[in-house]
């Protein structure tokens, strides 16, 4: 993701400074902070993590976010953009672990002073058979009924960028593809359409059925969702 709007604002002019892992930044260690925020007028934060339990998840979301805005505040930036999720913050929302990572993400960004513009976004549309995978259970696919609006990442990725030429900050805005559907249908189609043997079993949702659709106002990406004769979702 971060690589992916360097490059486009680096193609419009924008100067980019890159801060990551593999840049020698650790914003939990400290390591070289200060240094890449120097002259720097808008964070784009994209920091992610691998760790989906909520111990996990709550600490890199929440450290990273304080860690970062503490020195941003110092170092004189002006506008914070963090990537989020659709749905975060609702309270019948996602109990999982990362989920409340970001939770605690956007409560930290909040208690700071830097101005912020929050994207949330529904889930990609290229990482749907990953979904498939996460919800595998001794060879079958595990899905409830939930609603799922899947986004084509490089609208997104658009989006983060129109947000930080913009100048911000823009509060809150949120994004989610053009077609709705249930997370059974689209797993299973999506399987059969890849040639992947596995059943996909309809089970009980562990939440509310809305919990990672928009409820409020959104933006529309308009990239259609791949395959075709999925039943769409009222």
């Amino acid at each position: 993701m971060g690589s992916k709007v360097a490059d486009l604002l680096e193609a419009r002019g924008v100067e980019v400074v890159s801060g990551g892992l593999d840049d020698g930044v650790d914003y939990i260690e400290g390591t070289r902070v200060a240094e890449v925020l120097e002259g720097v007028d808008t964070i784009i934060n994209v920091l992610n993590t691998n760790r989906f339990d909520e111990e996990g998840a709550v600490g890199f979301f929440d450290g990273t976010t304080r860690a970062l805005t503490t020195a941003a505040e110092e170092a004189g930036v002006t506008h914070h953009v963090l990537l989020s999720i659709v749905g975060v913050g609702d309270e019948d929302g996602s109990d999982i672990g990362y989920y409340l990572g970001k939770v605690a993400q956007e409560r930290a960004l909040k208690a700071g002073s830097i101005p912020y513009t929050i994207v949330r976004s529904t889930q990609f549309q290229g990482y749907v058979p990953v979904l498939a995978d996460q919800h595998t259970v001794d060879g079958k696919v595990l899905a409830p009924r939930d609603l799922i609006q899947p986004v084509e990442l490089d609208e997104l990725v658009a989006l983060l960028a129109e947000v930080t030429l913009s100048g911000g900050p823009l509060g809150e805005v949120e994004i989610a593809g053009p077609e709705r559907f249930r997370m059974d249908d689209l797993l299973r189609a999506t399987l059969a359409v890849a040639g992947d043997p596995r059943d996909v079993v309809t089970v009980e949702s562990s939440g509310a059925e809305d919990a990672l659709v928009p409820r409020g106002e959104y933006l529309v990406g308009k990239t259609l969702y791949p395959i075709r004769d999925i039943p769409l979702a009222s």
